[in-house]
């Protein structure tokens, strides 16, 4: 009888125990867009520089955890409104600052003002953009900021859900679209042959909108995962190891900073 009492309450104690393991694991959900090469976004995996840091530091954490990629405005909303969602490469700007908890700096990249080689624009300050039709990728860093000095949506300012259509409309006269906002990394991933890719031309660096990618989560996300990831991401930052992984990256992208 002692035996089977013991058995007993080695059941009960193995019962809760596992029942508190399973209550205290945390399951994150992280979202991106197809952003190569900062994202790049197969059948069968989603790789790339952000990628690897953002996987690297949920590993060292030990959370159960998905990355999910969607275009930027499904993923961008999820962020905002989503318990326990996190996103990357989100540009930390001004206007982002309360609506999410900052994880850590990924890196840094330039962004311009295209046009077609063959149709190229002078450009020499915003404001001339002004006179022209810009394509953007809705509720990018780029669609919130040309918004914010002027541009209006429907007449100088449209906007697509991902870059290889708005590399497509740029092509298609019918739609007089003029200029776009894009980098030569994110081109030359895009048509992967320098014939294609030299057929767009930088007409405008906008320098005041050189992006700081991050890592990030909903506000309504446990502040105990946001600070782990935070601590976490700190310390390989100061380690040198996501610099290990931007250098190896770095050496085929032309505006990565």
């Amino acid at each position: 009888m002692y035996i089977v009492e013991k058995l007993i309450k080695l059941s009960v104690f193995l019962f809760l125990l596992i029942n508190i393991s399973n209550a205290m694991a945390t399951n994150v959900t992280v979202v991106t867009e197809h952003l190569a090469p900062f994202q790049i976004v197969d059948s069968n995996s989603i790789t790339g520089l952000s990628t690897e840091i953002v996987r690297a530091t949920l590993d060292e954490a030990s959370f159960d955890y998905d990355i999910e990629a969607y275009p930027w405005s499904i993923s961008f909303n999820r962020a905002i409104h989503e318990e326990n969602i996190c996103i990357y490469s989100l540009a930390r700007i001004p206007e982002r600052k309360l609506l999410f908890q900052w994880i850590g700096h990924i890196t840094t990249s330039r962004i311009s003002l295209y046009s077609l080689k063959k149709s190229p624009i002078n450009i020499n300050n915003l404001n001339d953009a002004k006179k022209y039709k810009t394509a953007v990728i809705k509720d990018d860093v780029t669609h919130h900021y040309l918004l914010s000095k002027g541009f209006v949506e429907g007449e100088n300012l449209y906007v697509m859900s991902n870059y290889d259509a708005l590399l497509q409309l740029l092509e298609m006269r019918s739609r007089q679209i003029d200029l776009i906002v894009i980098n030569d990394d994110l081109i030359n991933h895009r048509v992967n042959n320098e014939v294609e890719a030299s057929k767009y031309l930088n007409v405008h660096v906008l320098d005041e909108l050189t992006l700081d990618f991050y890592f990030a989560c909903s506000l309504n996300t446990d502040s105990k995962v946001v600070d782990k990831l935070k601590t976490i991401m700190a310390r390989r930052e100061a380690a040198g190891l996501n610099s290990i992984i931007r250098e190896k990256w770095k050496a085929n992208m032309v505006d990565l900073l």
